[in-house]
């Protein structure tokens, strides 16, 4: 089956994902303050590094393919956990999701 999508449905798909990852991200910060320990504290410094998320382009082809740009506070340069949250987020919506950062904008 083949599917059409219009420059308007990517846009709603984007808004879609941008709320999911903005519920990942809330989700992730509560987890971080309430039950991650001692034992995780990279994983705690790596979610409170991050700002925000917005979703930068979102492409369908062999899937979705979602880029994205992580507004940091701080020099740091891998968000394994984080990625991993929202990929897993996302596919729950949207199978065969792939998810890119773009750029990492960082203060000056």
């Amino acid at each position: 089956m083949k599917f059409i999508i219009s420059e308007n449905k990517v846009e709603s798909l984007k808004k879609i994902a941008q709320g999911l990852i903005n519920n990942q991200l809330k989700n992730l910060r509560i987890m971080s303050d309430t039950e991650w320990g001692l034992g995780e504290m990279d994983e705690i410094e790596e979610v409170s590094s991050v700002d925000k998320i917005i979703v930068d382009d979102l492409e369908m082809s062999d899937g979705v393919t979602v880029y994205l740009d992580m507004y940091v506070l701080t020099d740091r340069e891998e968000f394994d956990l984080i990625l991993g949250a929202v990929e897993y987020s996302l596919e729950q919506w949207l199978p065969n999701v792939t998810v890119h950062i773009n750029k990492i904008i960082t203060p000056l």
